[in-house]
């Protein structure tokens, strides 16, 4: 059995950071200041190691490294050790294929069957083209990790049908990017990640970074942690466990690298496609690849998708950005096309890595523009629960149960006899109770034009006296056969629950998100909502239950713990 560690090993890293830290030779008031918000959001967060890397238009301006590449051997992280960049690597995938379009090779706009005959899917609308799956707008499923092989996760997707219309919908799908990797190398006539070897990582210098990883690379790389439970949110103090480990070639996130090597790419980006020997994607391919094609989020119209690059705006700023997250590794890449900085933020546990680069970004900003640098952010509480006050009360279930809630400033707390149990935030509305009696789910309020009207618990239901809506509700008999736990052998959504509640099924992820599903007149259930590709049937029946749940194309199985 691999080997826990408490969470609370960060709180020892204090004294350890900036023994561990590699810096650059200048040192100044603004990293200083990013020294002192990293060591606090290590903290705060239990992060294992972290490797920055802070660059300009010209030249690397710092790199260091805090805490550890290996808990177990209690190794410190040095900067050259590397980490899975995971989903940044999508944007080294398009440009690759932006190169082939400078060549006359690649067109953006034509159907994916003319660079891979073989490639289909069931749908309704026209074929799917370049454009659709660079900008995550054809409609497809996010992943099929049962299948070891990239490839054939892109050629199985004939068995699945598209959600939407091609270009009329962002939904972010791995398989599109894994798909796009072979129309690169189809074009190229050798495997993507060679392509991008030698296209990309070879004329940038970035001679510790790789395409893809075996496992032969695996001494060279940090360790990946994850906590405890895959069933359900993480809380804080969960300890931390080795990730599973494996081999990854695929266009969607395959590259290791480290933060002296990232921030050369950082570079590229800042120079609109120069390298440091002159052009490596034209200037009007690399517009193409940054245009702010597809709004990701239409509550924020600021927040837009390129070909494998986010095109954001912040505080009048201009943006290029992306995240990437693998079993135990977290990235976060951010530019600032104005000011003519970027940073590269590498994880190997828990962490903020999208904060601390973003706090980066405003100091070096500030200390660019002369102003005053930006004030230490206040740690962040993980029992610091926003609007606590119009979160408590009482409330009550259809058969008479009570919850009851009370708050102090910003704590909320549940009570229990003469207990007063603080609880953690699990974001907006949620909380996370007592791992004894609400161990499985978020405890998550919710509202009425504004008003806080409900708690929720997975299945269980909770109203107070705001509550003016009916009560009980009806369902089909036949759906509590598909309530329960269901797992897969495949780590990246190894099991999720189907709950019922208010006459509804929902489908519950693994850290707690839930999401709609509605039946449609094939037997299935549509997971999500109306433009959703992803499918979930039931079968394998007996006692009168299923055994088997077939989600887009993954089998997972009846689990024996609820």
């Amino acid at each position: 059995m691999a080997p826990a560690f408490r969470r609370s090993t960060a709180l020892a890293l204090t004294a350890l950071l900036f023994v561990a830290a590699h810096l650059s030779a200048q040192d100044t008031p603004a990293f200083r200041l990013i020294d002192r918000y990293i060591t606090q959001s290590m903290r705060g967060a239990d992060t294992p190691g972290l490797a920055i890397g802070i660059t300009d238009r010209t030249h690397t301006l710092r790199v260091a490294t805090y805490g550890y590449a290996d808990l177990s051997a209690q190794r410190l992280l040095t900067p050259h050790d590397r980490f899975e960049i995971g989903s940044v690597s999508k944007s080294f995938t398009a440009m690759a294929l932006m190169q082939l379009a400078a060549q006359g090779r690649f067109d953006p706009k034509q159907p994916i069957t003319t660079y891979l005959p073989w490639f289909s899917i069931r749908t309704k609308y026209r074929p799917l083209t370049g454009e659709d799956l660079l900008t995550h707008t054809g409609g497809l499923p996010a992943d099929r990790d049962d299948i070891p092989s990239s490839i054939a996760q892109a050629y199985n997707l004939r068995d699945r049908s598209t959600g939407s219309a091609p270009g009329t919908y962002w939904s972010y799908s791995n398989i599109g990017y894994q798909t796009m990797g072979y129309v690169l190398g189809a074009i190229a006539g050798k495997p993507s990640a060679e392509v991008v070897q030698e296209k990309l990582l070879a004329p940038l210098g970035m001679t510790e970074s790789q395409g893809w990883w075996t496992h032969a690379d695996r001494t060279s790389m940090v360790v990946g942690y994850g906590t405890q439970y895959d069933d359900r949110p993480s809380r804080a103090g969960d300890p931390l466990f080795p990730g599973t480990w494996l081999e990854y070639a695929g266009g969607d996130g395959a590259i290791i690298s480290n933060a002296g090597d990232m921030v050369k790419y950082a570079r590229l980006l800042l120079n609109r496609g120069r390298g440091p020997d002159g052009e490596i994607v034209p200037a009007r391919w690399f517009d193409e690849f940054a245009a702010p094609r597809k709004l990701m989020d239409p509550a924020d119209s600021n927040a837009f998708y390129g070909y494998g690059i986010e095109a954001v705006k912040r505080s009048g700023h201009h943006f290029l950005a992306h995240t990437g997250g693998m079993i135990g590794y977290y990235t976060a890449l951010e530019v600032d096309l104005d000011t003519g900085f970027g940073v590269i933020v590498l994880v190997n546990g828990p962490a903020h890595p999208s904060s601390v680069a973003a706090f980066a970004l405003k100091v070096m900003a500030a200390e660019q523009a002369g102003t005053p640098l930006p004030d230490l952010p206040t740690p962040e509480d993980a029992f610091n629960v926003a609007d606590a006050k119009q979160l408590a009360g009482v409330y009550t279930s259809a058969s008479g149960r009570a919850l009851s809630f009370a708050a102090d400033s910003n704590r909320l707390f549940l009570l229990s006899g003469t207990e007063r149990i603080a609880l953690e935030s699990n974001g907006q509305d949620a909380v996370l109770g007592p791992s004894d009696s609400f161990p499985l789910f978020p405890l998550e309020f919710r509202r009425t034009k504004g008003v806080v009207t409900e708690v929720t618990y997975g299945g269980d239901w909770y109203t107070n006296d705001h509550y003016t809506g009916p009560k009980r509700f009806s369902h089909p008999a036949g759906w509590d056969a598909f309530v329960g736990h269901w797992r897969i052998a495949q780590d990246w959504e190894p099991n999720f629950r189907v709950i019922e509640r208010k006459g509804k099924l929902l489908y519950v992820s693994s850290g707690g998100d839930e999401q709609a599903m509605t039946l449609l007149p094939s037997g299935e259930f549509r997971v999500g909502d109306a433009q959703s590709a992803e499918r979930l049937r039931f079968d394998q029946m007996a006692g009168g239950k299923p055994l088997r749940a077939n989600f887009s194309g993954m089998n997972y199985y009846r689990s024996f713990t609820p």
